[in-house]
């Protein structure tokens, strides 16, 4: 019985330590790689479990700027790899404390020329933005904890894929809180080819030429439902529900169950 009552102690502190990444505000240790629990939270904010194969690679405490009182906001850098491949890398900011009427000023869902984007917003003050770019010559010339990463990748013969998507999240609420996520995603992994070309509106998907590619047009679409699906629960995420993102699947199953499809027929023809 003591046995058995000492393990369920050492659960309930596991469980505890667990909870979140920030001892008032304070960054707890970490090791480059660590795996991140499941049940992690940043500031109190539920983190999306994915797959549940995040690993640790930036945990940071800084302070906001301006002309108002300091809040301390909190970064998260996570990453997730299989069979030597990049799979995704998420970063997620938040503020570990709230501001009183501080109100956050951006537009992120201002660009026209993303791939994606949909403002669910309920106000001015409350932004909540999804959009999805694609990133060309990602991860060129990296410094601070993103080049301790690569040089991880390195040393395990992983090679960062030079195009990524990128998906945004930005939920800003009416007390000084805010919750971003940024998911920037290897699109080699659902079976495209590796993009090298670095300018960005020469890059295959760049939306000029990806609308017009069946099978990249396809994804994109698919990724927009997922991703509008995921922003619908930043309201609860913000409110600190610790189960906002439980029925959110992992986004490389977008694609499940989808016929193959059809050739784009181009509306232009040239000598």
């Amino acid at each position: 019985m003591k046995k058995l009552v000492f393990g369920l102690i050492l659960l309930f502190c596991g469980q505890l330590f667990a909870a979140d990444l920030f001892d008032n505000t304070k960054p707890r240790d970490f090791k480059l790689a660590d795996p991140l629990e499941l049940n992690a939270t940043i500031g109190g904010f539920p983190i999306w479990n994915g797959e549940g194969k995040w690993r640790l690679y930036n945990l940071a405490r800084r302070d906001s700027t301006g002309t108002g009182q300091a809040i301390p906001i909190g970064d998260v850098g996570l990453f997730q790899t299989e069979n030597k491949k990049f799979v995704a890398v998420m970063w997620i900011s938040a503020t570990l404390g709230q501001g009183g009427s501080t109100r956050w000023l951006g537009e992120p869902c201002k660009r026209d020329d993303m791939l994606y984007k949909a403002n669910i917003g309920k106000s001015v003050w409350e932004d909540n933005c999804v959009t999805i770019n694609h990133i060309s010559n990602y991860g060129n010339n990296p410094g601070g904890k993103d080049a301790e990463l690569y040089a991880l990748f390195v040393e395990q013969g992983i090679s960062p894929p030079p195009t990524i998507l990128q998906i945004k999240f930005t939920r800003n609420g009416t007390r000084g809180n805010f919750l971003n996520i940024t998911l920037s995603v290897n699109p080699e992994v659902m079976g495209f080819a590796r993009e090298t070309e670095v300018a960005w509106g020469k890059n295959p998907w760049n939306k000029t030429m990806s609308f017009k590619d069946p099978a990249k047009k396809q994804f994109i679409d698919a990724l927009g439902v997922w991703s509008l699906q995921f922003a619908k629960q930043m309201d609860a995420a913000l409110d600190q529900k610790t189960d906002a993102f439980a029925a959110i699947p992992t986004w490389r199953s977008v694609l499940s169950d989808m016929p193959k499809p059809e050739p784009i027929k181009s509306t232009v023809s040239l000598d």
